[in-house]
């Protein structure tokens, strides 16, 4: 739920997971309710059932393929290969086996069978402990909307590339596919009501450097298109209705990390030496291969930590 603030502000907090500050008018993306249809098919159309579904797997690797194509030129080849995952989707044998099963024994149409199987597979991934388990069940998700779009021709739900002004996204959710294609000159950040820091969501928002918070619950439900707020990407906060104090300490906070980022600008060439002439070697920590461009733009010499379970 949201806090009330004074002057008509609602803060909604949730976890910052790409640094940065930005405001204006919000679009709300609303989480999809469409149905998907369920219906008996005769014991004579199940193997074009089937093989409905072998066309929807192949129209969704060419569409991830695609996806993973513009990724790996706007991003590199570290960001492309979180699509690898979702490639590997359309291959599980374990995943396929039983909507197939499904089709032939119970003798329903290939989108239910899919929606079904594939949404017990990720409510079973939403259910472990471990965080970044927990995460990839957006990764299943995300393949999943794609084959049903593909299995009943519709186009992309969440296709943001006609924005004609600037804005803040907020949604239920955002895909990895469509974070990746979200315009940053038209994109000021985004904001969503579910998850977490290791999603791929959030590593492509870190990779796009767009200010992106998650976890805020209720937003979309609560908020409506054309609102004005202000994002923070750095303490995980949305702002509702800013007041001119709130923009005036913001606007302050930016001036001052603005002149500290210079400062730092003209430090990163410097040599590392204590006052009795120690030298000292600074490294930094990374969450994926790619995040190494950040670490010789910012004058590191070496790598810390490397966090393998990202």
């Amino acid at each position: 739920m949201p806090e009330r603030a004074p002057a008509g502000e609602r803060i909604f907090r949730g976890i910052p997971v790409s640094p940065g500050v930005c405001r204006g008018r919000i679009l709300v993306l609303g989480k999809s309710e469409e149905p998907v249809p369920h219906y008996h098919v005769p014991e004579a159309q199940v193997p074009q059932e089937v093989q409905r579904l072998e066309q929807g797997l192949i129209h969704t690797r060419h569409d991830i393929l695609e996806v993973q194509r513009k990724v790996g030129e706007a991003m590199g080849a570290n960001d492309a290969s979180i699509f690898d995952a979702h490639l590997l989707v359309l291959e599980d044998a374990t995943l396929l086996d039983e909507v197939t099963r499904l089709i032939q024994q119970d003798k329903v149409n290939v989108e239910f069978a899919f929606h079904k199987t594939a949404e017990k597979y990720a409510a079973s991934l939403s259910a472990v402990q471990d965080e970044y388990l927990r995460e990839r069940a957006g990764d299943l998700r995300d393949v999943m909307a794609r084959v049903l779009n593909n299995l009943l021709g519709r186009g992309d739900e969440s296709d943001l590339k006609h924005l004609t002004e600037t804005t803040i996204i907020i949604s239920h959710d955002l895909s990895p596919s469509t974070t990746a294609a979200l315009d940053k000159k038209m994109v000021l950040g985004f904001g969503t009501d579910i998850g977490g820091k290791t999603s791929h969501t959030a590593i492509m928002a870190r990779s796009l450097r767009i200010p992106a918070v998650v976890g805020l619950q209720s937003a979309s439900k609560e908020l409506t298109s054309g609102q004005y707020v202000l994002l923070d990407g750095f303490s995980g906060v949305l702002i509702v209705n800013p007041t001119d104090q709130t923009l005036f300490e913001y606007g302050q906070l930016e001036r001052r990390q603005v002149d500290v980022q210079q400062r730092l600008r003209e430090l990163r060439d410097k040599p590392a030496v204590c006052l009795d002439g120690t030298r000292i070697v600074l490294s930094a920590n990374i969450e994926q291969t790619g995040d190494t461009e950040n670490v010789l733009a910012f004058g590191a010499e070496g790598i810390g930590l490397f966090r393998t379970e990202f």
